[in-house]
């Protein structure tokens, strides 16, 4: 069963979530501010939701999924689970909705059946747009349901039992979105600082609509590219299956790639959208072009002057350039971003670059195929993650990806958000 809070044999721990804080800030904006925890109930995670003005419900749907768990082997059956989740949630009033529904690690601890099954259900109680939360192992999972406790916007306290043993194979990210029919993944926290060691956050948002559904179903089918026509050695690229993940659920997305136009990637991409720009500046940074040319030449991204992106690969173009065209190119980028928009940047580790830094060829969801690396032989510095955000001043990383089975050895891939009150001040000008 779900650890108690004043068990010895318990270990708890406060980390950081930034998924909780995604939360909170939307909570902070929302007037009904509505909120279902499947969790287990604590004073502490109640006391937040006091402090935040919300209406909270705790249904602990995570300490019944505990005893199915340890319960007799027929228990763990998912017809028996599905039928006394029913009743379990059947007092439910046809009326209610919520802002947010939080459901920590339970997918973790139920077949995807079942998850399709409860967030269907759930689905009645929710509106557009609502938000739901979600922890997700990266590599194991333990044996039965943590204890989340929210101390702030920041900081989560988390109780597990020092003898559970971690055996259970956690759902990737795919497979949950292709059971997740009705919601859309909106933000996917891994690997930032605080946060705790193989544990990710996915903000998903409810958005019930056919289209939706249809762009989801699609996208499953999608063909590949074949691989003895792809140059380069494979990797296996987290960052990609996030952003195919964020650009299947968008209607009509605009795709601005600042590489080169390859047209095995225009392919890829036309599965998403039909709507792709490829800017092509490498050619402008081997001609060594200034930071104000960066800054005043209209045509440079190949782009109308008031066209917004969802998504920009970057790729490996920013180590090619020094800091003063860094800071031109993120002015000249601002125009062309909302407020959802996620920038994809690799960033290679030691004296070692790509010799193509535009050329990296899209397999499928998951793979690409990179470029060839040279010695680092650049007049500038090498350019690293900490060094880019000083750069680029208001700016965080919302994923990271480093050092993951299947990636390449020194290839780092980071998906970059641009802040958005910088991005409202620039439009305000």
């Amino acid at each position: 069963m779900v650890t108690a809070l004043n068990a010895s044999q318990n270990k708890d721990a406060k980390y950081r979530y930034p998924g909780i804080t995604f939360i909170a800030q939307a909570l902070n904006t929302n007037s009904s501010r509505r909120v279902l925890d499947l969790g287990s109930a604590s004073a502490a995670s109640f006391n937040f939701f006091m402090r935040k003005g919300c209406t909270v419900r705790f249904e602990n749907i995570s300490q019944f999924v505990a005893d199915q768990v340890s319960g007799p082997v027929e228990s763990h059956d998912p017809k028996t689970i599905r039928a006394q989740l029913e009743g379990y949630l059947s007092g439910f009033r046809s009326h209610e909705k919520f802002d947010v529904v939080l459901t920590w690690d339970l997918f973790s601890f139920l077949d995807l059946e079942a998850i399709e099954w409860l967030m269907e259900m759930l689905g009645h109680f929710c509106h557009d747009n609502s938000l739901l939360h979600s922890v997700r192992y990266i590599d194991q999972s333990p044996l039965m349901p943590v204890q989340f406790q929210i101390v702030s916007d920041h900081e989560v306290k988390t109780l597990i039992d020092r003898h559970q043993v971690a055996i259970r194979a956690p759902h990737s990210l795919p497979d949950l979105v292709r059971n997740l029919p009705f919601y859309h993944l909106d933000t996917c926290f891994t690997q930032q600082s605080g946060m705790p060691i193989g544990v990710s956050e996915d903000v998903f948002r409810f958005l019930p609509s056919k289209k939706n559904v249809l762009r989801h179903s699609a996208k499953l089918d999608m063909p590949e590219v074949d691989t003895k026509s792809l140059p380069g050695e494979p990797h296996r690229s987290y960052a990609l299956e996030v952003l195919c993940d964020h650009l299947a659920y968008i209607e009509q997305p605009r795709i601005l790639d600042l590489g080169a136009n390859i047209a095995t990637n225009l392919e890829f991409y036309n599965n998403f959208s039909s709507h792709v720009v490829f800017a092509q500046l490498y050619d402008d940074l081997k001609n060594n072009i200034t930071p104000e040319e960066i800054r005043v030449n209209e045509s440079l991204l190949n782009c109308e002057p008031d066209e917004k992106f969802d998504v920009i690969f970057a790729w490996g173009l920013l180590g090619y350039c020094t800091q003063e065209q860094l800071v031109a190119l993120k002015e000249r980028l601002l125009p062309h971003i909302h407020e959802g928009t996620k920038i994809h940047v690799v960033i290679y580790a030691g004296y070692t670059q790509p010799t193509a830094p535009d050329k990296y060829y899209i397999k499928n969801i998951q793979t690409l195929h990179l470029p060839e690396l040279q010695d680092y032989n650049s007049t500038h510095l090498p350019l690293t993650a900490i060094r880019l955000l000083k750069i680029l001043g208001d700016a965080s990383y919302e994923s990271s990806f480093i050092m993951k089975p299947g990636m390449a050895p020194n290839f780092f891939e980071h998906i970059l958000v641009l802040q958005k009150h910088e991005i409202k001040a620039r439009t305000q000008k």
